[in-house]
């Protein structure tokens, strides 16, 4: 399945002909949410990779639980657009109605695994 380019693919668009196989396991990937760190994170996908991402806001302290999980899973790989999912992730947080303290130290995350398409 090659994914476009111009929009955001979840999980919940693969058609119900094709199997997503994530038997990977989740790893974090934490960064300052400008789009250059995360082109970083997109261009280091090799070549017919694809992988499964959720967007977290994480409390720096403790890097351990989720403050706001901003989106469902989408796909990602190394054509993807930094520019295209900053802007959705935005929009996300601005759309949730979550406030944080002046206080609260917050990073940002990337959940992902890397996952496989198998038509059934």
């Amino acid at each position: 399945m090659n994914l476009p380019t111009d929009k955001i693919v979840f999980l919940s668009d693969v058609p119900s002909n094709i199997k997503v196989d994530m038997t990977s396991g989740w790893r974090q990937y934490y960064f300052d949410g400008s789009v250059y760190e995360l082109e970083y994170f997109i261009r280091s996908i090799k070549d017919d990779k694809i992988y499964l991402v959720i967007p977290l806001f994480i409390n720096a302290t403790s890097l351990k639980s989720p403050l706001l999980n901003l989106s469902e899973p989408f796909f990602v790989d190394n054509k993807s657009k930094a520019g295209l999912i900053i802007k959705f992730i935005l929009k996300q947080w601005y759309s949730s109605g979550f406030s944080l303290n002046k206080e609260t130290l917050i990073k940002f995350s990337i959940k992902f695994k890397r996952v496989s398409f198998i038509n059934k």
